[in-house]
C-alpha cells in the first residue's frame, strides 16, 4: 500500500473525520470525543469502538447520545446489577463484545456475572465456568426461575427454557429478536460452551391474563389455551413485486410455544389481521414467503418453541393508526388480540431519537460500516424497515445496503433503545454523503 493510500485509510478510519449532525444543524466533530477518551493523545489513531471500557466504569456511560433539532439528549442505560439463579446470587458487571465478535470476559470471583453491554431485549450474561456454576446450570428444570434486577430496582423474571452446547464464536447467541435471558459458561478452552436460555415471564399486570378481552400489545406475552404467543415485530412492505397491483404486504413476526403436554396441530389456529374499520385480512402465502421466519405449519410438539411470520396482503393506501392481530383456536373458541401500531414513516420518525456513533471503511476500501442507536421516545413500539434507511450523495444516487445487524425489521419498545450496524457500498466519487434513518439525517465527510 502506498504512503498516500495509507494516509487516506488512516484518516478515514478514525472518528476525527466523522462529521455527524442533522441537516440544517451545525456539524459535530467526533475528534473531540476521541481526544477526551485518549486523555489528550491526539497523535494516536486506534480503531475506534463504541464501548472502550469494561467493568463498573460502563455504568456511568451514556448508551444513547442523540442530535435533535435544538439540543443534545443523553440517556443512561438501566443496567443489570444482580442475577439470581436458583439459590445463587451473582453481582453483575458489564463488558462489551469485541469488534471481531469475540467475548472473553474476566470475573472478579465465582459470584460475579458479566453482562454483554447493550443487550436489553435478550439479556446475555456470562458466568465463570467453575464446577459449582456448571452444576447449577445443568440441574435447572422447567419449574426453575431466574431473576434479573437492574440498578433502578426493576426486576425481570425468566423461566428455564432450554440448555445446549454452542460454539464459542456463534454470533446467533447474541441475537436480540426475542425477550429472554441467555446464560453462558465462559472460560473453557474448548470450541464450545454451555448455554442456558430463559423465557421471559410477562408481568401479570401487563399480560393478557389481567386484561379483559385478552388484549395485549406488541412485545407482550399471552396465553391462548396451551399456547404462549409473543409478537416480536411487524413490517409494512409497500414495494414488493409479488404483491398484486394496489396492494402491499404486512408481516408480523411472532414467537409461539406449545406449553401443553401433547402436540398441537397448527391448523387449529386462525391468524387474522384487522384494521380500525373492521376489515379483516386472511393469511397470504405470497406475503409469508418474504418474511424473516417460516410460516407456521404442521405440528408443534409439547414444549416446542418456534419463530414464525404471518404475512398479509392489504390495500396500499390503508389508513389505520393501529391494526389488530387476532389469534384464535377453532377447537375451543378462545381468542387473543394484539394491538400493533400501523405503518411508521412520519410518526415513527417523530418519536425516534437516532444517533450515529461510529463510521468505518472496510479493509478493502469498498465498504462503509455505520454504527449507532435508535431510541424510542414515544408510547408505542417503533418498527424500522429497510426502506427507512438510506445512504445517498448530492446527485441523488442511493448506495446499496450490504448487511444489517440486527436484520430488518427493527422493533424498539417504548423507552428502549436498539444498537444497529449497517454496511453500505462506499461512495468513491465524492467526499461527502448523507446517511438517513427514519428521516433523521447525518452528514458524513472525508470519505475519500
Amino acid at each position: 500500500m502506498s504512503s498516500e493510500q495509507e494516509q487516506k485509510r488512516g484518516i478515514t478510519l478514525t472518528p476525527s473525520t466523522l462529521l455527524i449532525g442533522t441537516l440544517g444543524v451545525a456539524v459535530i466533530i467526533l475528534a473531540v470525543l476521541l481526544a477526551i477518551s485518549l486523555g489528550g493523545e491526539e497523535s494516536a489513531a486506534p480503531t475506534p469502538t463504541p464501548f472502550a471500557e469494561t467493568g463498573p466504569a460502563l455504568a456511568r456511560e451514556s448508551l444513547v447520545v442523540g442530535i435533535s433539532d435544538s439540543d443534545t439528549i443523553s440517556v443512561t442505560l438501566d443496567m443489570p446489577s444482580v442475577l439470581q439463579v436458583g439459590p445463587q446470587n451473582f453481582s453483575v458487571q458489564a463488558q462489551a463484545v469485541g469488534d471481531d465478535g469475540s467475548w472473553t470476559p474476566t470475573f472478579d470471583s465465582e459470584e460475579t456475572a458479566v453482562w454483554v453491554y447493550g443487550s436489553i431485549v435478550n439479556y446475555i450474561v456470562g458466568l465463570s465456568d467453575t464446577e459449582a456454576n456448571r452444576s447449577l446450570l445443568e440441574n435447572l428444570t422447567p419449574s426453575d426461575q431466574m431473576l434479573l434486577t437492574t440498578r433502578n430496582g426493576i426486576q425481570y423474571a425468566f423461566a428455564f427454557n432450554s440448555r445446549e452446547e454452542v460454539l464459542v464464536g456463534d454470533p446467533d447467541v447474541y441475537a436480540q429478536q426475542s425477550p429472554g435471558l441467555t446464560l453462558l459458561l465462559v472460560g473453557t478452552t474448548g470450541e464450545s460452551r454451555l448455554m442456558v436460555n430463559g423465557r421471559y415471564i410477562a408481568d401479570e399486570t401487563s399480560s393478557a391474563a389481567g386484561r379483559q378481552g385478552s388484549l395485549i400489545e406488541l412485545g407482550e406475552t399471552a396465553q391462548l389455551d396451551n399456547v404462549q404467543i409473543t409478537v416480536t415485530g411487524a413490517a409494512y412492505l409497500s414495494e414488493r413485486p409479488e404483491a398484486q397491483p394496489g396492494f402491499a404486504f404486512y408481516l408480523i413476526d411472532y414467537e409461539i410455544q406449545n406449553t401443553g403436554l401433547t402436540a398441537l396441530e397448527s391448523g387449529r389456529l386462525r391468524l387474522t389481521l384487522q384494521d380500525e374499520l373492521g376489515n379483516q385480512y386472511a393469511i397470504s402465502p405470497a406475503a409469508g414467503q418474504v418474511g424473516n421466519y417460516p410460516t407456521l405449519s404442521g405440528s408443534l410438539n409439547a414444549g416446542q418453541t418456534m419463530q414464525a411470520t404471518a404475512g398479509y396482503q392489504i390495500p396500499l393506501g390503508l389508513n389505520s393508526a393501529n391494526v389488530l392481530w387476532l389469534a384464535s383456536n377453532d377447537a375451543t373458541g378462545s381468542q387473543l388480540q394484539v394491538t400493533i401500531p400501523f405503518g411508521g414513516g412520519a410518526q415513527a420518525a417523530k418519536n425516534a431519537q437516532v444517533t450515529l456513533t461510529q463510521a468505518d471503511v472496510s479493509a478493502d476500501l469498498t465498504g462503509l460500516t455505520l454504527k449507532g442507536t435508535v431510541l424510542n421516545l414515544g408510547e408505542q413500539a417503533i418498527v424500522v424497515a429497510e426502506k427507512d434507511i438510506a445512504l445517498q450523495v448530492d446527485d441523488g444516487s442511493v448506495y446499496l445496503q450490504l448487511a444489517t445487524n440486527p436484520p430488518f425489521p427493527w422493533t424498539i419498545a417504548p423507552g428502549q433503545s436498539l444498537p444497529y450496524v449497517v454496511s453500505f457500498q462506499r461512495p468513491l466519487a465524492t467526499d461527502t454523503a448523507v446517511f438517513t434513518v427514519l428521516n433523521h439525517a447525518f452528514q458524513l465527510s472525508n470519505l475519500r
